[in-house]
């Protein structure tokens, strides 16, 4: 169900502070069985100005945004198993593109246009803008794991810019896409992995990909791109890899966190590492404002400092001790964590303090994959292990109760 929810509230863990979270309940709505069938919820901030917004120019006062509820805007079925990464190419005004990969060995272009700005508008036709599947496309390698853009185009550029999507998958390699083409690019795969391709993330010219305890590193100026380096771990899986400009960042199977610096001929020196940041495996990593944000399936976020990589602060049991499976800054200036406990839930970047009204209940199922675009567009996906949903006309007027959402704050 979409929406911001409130209710009980619970004491957490937060370095020895106590803080209050609210639990959020499951909200009635009618149900109805469907196929086995993947939802993929696509939730929108309307009229929210883009973060750094100034009155009067670059020299004017700034001005917050207009707090608005997030909108439930679409509810999109059409894989046949769970989605496990997505990407959102395009977050102009009116007009939404959305990639997805799949177990299903399938990849997705969604187009969406029509979300209204209007407040009252929004609230009863936005989860009925058109919305049109452009292309679906089945790479060789079977399931799909992991999905990236080029890093020269990031999200938000004009739709007609081209732009070079990267899909790791299941036979230990990277096939590549430029949308909206009908068909991948065959003859350029990229190989030698020693495993499932699970991590894949872009700097500047170099992409960087993972497979088992190995990551290489590709040139992207070339026509196609070259392999120029693996690194090798001595243990661990790397199940996610981030980048910020000059470094690039692992987690792993194994609790650790990894760093590297990148130098203007792309050499890679290693930096720091913890060797057990996390109790258990960590699932997602981001770096954010010379910050690093982790969750694990020990149930905990932990920000460490980019640069020393120390831990600042933890929320532990962030998600009722569930595991946390994926993590994302949203268009607002949260982070957004989604997990076993069916919920998506923000928290402040700086501090990890819940922001107001902080659940979403989205899926009837374990939240395994989040995406944010770059001005008004966030997006989840669940494991679907069961064949009932709720319906989603219903589900988009049972939002109350309604709590405002937080000014915008800036990304980098």
């Amino acid at each position: 169900m979409g929406g911001f929810t409130a209710g009980q509230l619970r004491h957490g863990t937060f370095r020895g502070a106590v803080l209050q979270k609210p639990r959020a309940p499951r909200l009635s709505a009618a149900v109805r069985s469907v196929k086995a069938q993947q939802v993929l919820n696509v939730l929108q901030y309307p009229s929210c100005d883009p973060p750094g917004t100034r009155e009067g120019g670059s020299q004017g006062r700034k001005v917050g945004p207009t707090t608005r509820d997030a909108i439930l805007c679409s509810k999109l079925k059409g894989h046949q198993a769970a989605v496990t990464a997505a990407l959102i190419t395009s977050d102009t005004a009116g007009r939404k593109e959305i990639i997805t990969g799949s177990l299903d060995k399938t990849m997705k272009l969604w187009r969406l246009q029509g979300c209204s700005d209007d407040r009252e508008e929004s609230a009863t036709s936005c989860s009925t803008s058109a919305v049109e599947e452009v292309v679906t496309l089945t790479p060789s390698g079977a399931p799909i794991f992991s999905l990236a853009v080029d890093g020269a185009a990031p999200s938000g550029v004009s739709p007609d810019e081209r732009q070079q999507v990267f899909c790791g998958n299941a036979s230990k390699s990277i096939s590549v896409w430029e949308p909206p083409s009908g068909q991948m690019q065959d003859k350029v795969i990229l190989n030698g992995h020693t495993g499932w391709v699970r991590a894949l993330a872009a700097e500047g010219r170099w992409l960087f990909s993972a497979g088992c305890n190995i990551m290489r590193q590709w040139d992207l100026t070339r026509a196609v791109p070259r392999h120029v380096r693996d690194v090798k771990l001595v243990k661990g899986d790397i199940l996610g890899i981030a980048t910020r400009r000059g470094f690039v960042y692992t987690c792993g199977a194994d609790g650790s966190i990894r760093s590297w610096a990148i130098d203007k001929k792309g050499n890679l020196e290693e930096c720091r590492a913890r060797e057990k940041a996390h109790g258990d495996r960590v699932t997602a990593l981001l770096a954010h404002n010379g910050f690093l944000y982790s969750v694990s399936y020990d149930g905990s976020i932990k920000m460490w400092d980019a640069e020393s990589m120390e831990l600042v602060m933890e929320e532990r049991n962030a998600h009722n001790g569930g595991r946390i499976n994926c993590a994302t800054v949203g268009p607002d200036g949260n982070l957004y964590t989604g997990g076993d406990d069916k919920l998506v839930r923000r928290w402040r970047l700086g501090s990890l303090n819940p922001a107001p009204s902080n659940a979403l209940f989205c899926h009837n199922y374990s939240v395994r994959a989040l995406a944010a675009g770059s001005t008004e567009t966030l997006i989840s996906a669940s494991q679907l292990v069961g064949a009932q949903v709720g319906s989603p006309s219903r589900q988009l007027h049972a939002q109350a109760p309604r709590v405002a959402a937080p000014p915008f704050g800036g990304r980098s």
